[in-house]
């Protein structure tokens, strides 16, 4: 799926000064009423596949994000509340799938108060089972089970523009040649300074 597709511009709102950026209403306390989320489904034999129209407290229309991918298919579950860059703005997130097992995948799409448009962000999107850290507002927390008993997590931090991972844990179960159970493989790996540091052990308890 191509960035550039789905993102079309409804109003050339142009660059801001930081003044503007505090003023704009969608970044300012109790904002969720500037702008309203409509899902418009394009294919009536997948009504998960469609477009988001993004219209201002007048009804205006100043963005259609092409070509999403919603599995609720509908308006009401697109999450609009957080804001995951930590930049005052609440961000758009939308939910692609979710597999049996839980695991979730979605399209994210970050806010600019500069152009008052919604940008996908690829490296957002990349992450599964994405969610906030409750420690850390300037950083996301991803998920992922390959099994019961596999799990992944992995915490990503922003600096400037960039998303840079922080920390990584694992754990996994492993089993002799013949097949019988041995220990649960916890991995956790973490990157300072341009330093990765591996810590490994093998515990009886999950």
């Amino acid at each position: 799926m191509h960035v550039l597709g789905k993102i079309v511009s409804m109003a050339m709102l142009g660059c801001c000064s930081l003044s503007a950026w505090a003023a704009d209403p969608w970044c300012s306390p109790g904002g969720s009423s500037a702008l309203s989320f409509e899902w418009v489904s394009t294919d009536k034999a997948e009504p998960s596949k469609g477009n988001v129209i993004i219209k201002d407290a007048s009804g205006k229309i100043v963005q259609v994000l092409r070509d999403v991918t919603n599995r609720h298919a509908n308006s009401e579950l697109l999450d609009t509340y957080r804001d995951f860059n930590n930049d005052g703005c609440p961000d758009l997130v939308v939910s692609v799938d979710m597999a049996a097992i839980g695991n979730e995948s979605v399209e994210a799409f970050l806010y600019d108060p500069r152009t008052r448009q919604f940008a996908f962000s690829e490296a957002l999107s990349g992450l599964g089972g994405l969610d906030l850290d409750p420690k850390d507002k300037n950083c996301v927390a991803s998920y992922w089970k390959g099994g019961a008993e596999d799990m992944y997590y992995a915490r990503h931090c922003w600096k400037g523009d960039k998303l840079v991972m922080q920390s990584e844990y694992n754990v996994s179960p492993r089993y002799n040649t013949e097949g019988e159970f041995q220990c649960f493989l916890h991995v956790t790996t973490t990157y300072r300074d341009g330093k990765k540091r591996t810590n490994t052990k093998c515990t009886k308890k999950f």
